[in-house]
């Protein structure tokens, strides 16, 4: 198991075998930095301590110098937070187990990093090609295995493109499909454009528009299942302001289009109260708006309601993103629309 961020200021700070008067005020600021309460910094010391090598002391204190640059590197707040969200996005690319993901994402939680990393691999913000990291991040780049590869040193690997009907399609010279890590269910398929379909053959029911990206909603509902799992694995609420004590059931989630609208339902769990389903609907023609919640519902309707329209939205932001880039396309999507079913985007230069 990967170290706490706790547990990393105590190996530097006894890296010489030596705690020394600097070093424990230190950890004093870093645990102030961290928001540890003293109950779980005794937790932490405690267990480390423990397990601390019996070796010979070999000086008084030469790990303070390293502890010092590290606690300073972590006051550049805003430095790291576009780093963290970068090597989300760069840890993706060169694949990131559950177990990786898991330890990394205590670490950086451990930081205050946790939803700007988490943002990074799933794309809920924009996240840039990674070149580089700073120090103070290193126990975070050595846990997503970055330091052993970066996304511009990994070898590509031939794409094998299998027979079927194509749900993704992007009409653009330089793009090429690949394998995607984030969704392995959607494989390359043959196309004289560059196309995803699904493992096993599934069949389109419409023909795909002739626009530059176009992906079906069934592609869309996968994705939001995905977005809301993985904010539950990150210990979020699936659904934004969703009232405590209610849990959404991302499984359950269905995606229904009527001519420019675009229906989400998902059953939720009221505890005591049992099982619903409620909906909410955006409406996409040239860029996508959120209609109302239906008049005369509660609050807690309501945050219900927003909080499935903010996922449709946040889906139709972060999915076309995750596409291009898996192909190396740096452009925008504008212009978005829906036509039985699919969802179509004009690509800008």
């Amino acid at each position: 198991m990967a170290p706490t961020p706790f547990e990393h200021g105590l190996a530097l700070a006894w890296s010489d075998g030596a705690l020394s008067r600097d070093g424990a005020i230190m950890l004093e600021t870093l645990q102030k930095q961290l928001g540890l309460s003293d109950e779980e910094r005794a937790v932490q010391e405690q267990a480390w301590l423990s397990e601390m090598s019996k070796n010979q002391r070999r000086s008084f204190g030469d790990g303070d110098q390293i502890l010092r640059e590290w606690l300073e590197g972590l006051d550049d707040r805003a430095n790291l937070t576009t780093s963290a969200r970068d090597m989300g996005r760069a840890a993706l690319d060169v694949g990131l187990s559950k177990t990786a993901w898991a330890d990394a994402y205590q670490f950086a939680d451990g930081l205050g990093l946790g939803e700007d990393l988490a943002s990074g691999v799933w794309l809920e913000k924009e996240a840039e090609p990674l070149d580089g990291w700073p120090a103070a991040l290193d126990p975070l780049a050595i846990i997503l295995g970055l330091v052993i590869s970066v996304p511009k040193t990994v070898a590509s690997q031939p794409t094998q493109l299998v027979e079927g009907d194509a749900f993704v399609i992007i009409d653009h010279s330089d793009a090429q499909a690949k394998s995607l890590s984030w969704m392995p269910e959607l494989i390359p398929v043959v196309n004289e454009k560059c196309a995803w379909g699904w493992k096993g053959g599934d069949k389109v029911s419409t023909t795909p528009p002739n626009k530059d990206l176009v992906y079906c909603s069934s592609v869309v509902l996968a994705w939001i299942r995905r977005l809301v799992a993985m904010r539950h694995q990150r210990g979020e609420s699936g659904l934004e302001e969703l009232p405590d004590g209610f849990q959404v059931m991302p499984s359950s989630a269905e995606l229904e289009s009527d001519g420019n609208n675009l229906k989400l339902s998902m059953i939720v769990d009221l505890g005591d109260h049992g099982l619903v389903r409620p909906w909410a609907s955006v409406k996409i023609d040239g860029e996508i708006t959120v209609n109302p919640a239906p008049e005369g519902i509660g609050p807690n309707w309501v945050k219900i309601h927003d909080g499935l329209a903010n996922v449709i939205v946040t889906a139709l932001e972060t999915l076309p993103r995750q596409l291009l880039q898996a192909v190396g396309l740096q452009t925008d999507c504008v212009n978005i629309s829906i036509h039985e079913g699919w969802i179509t985007h004009d690509l800008s230069e």
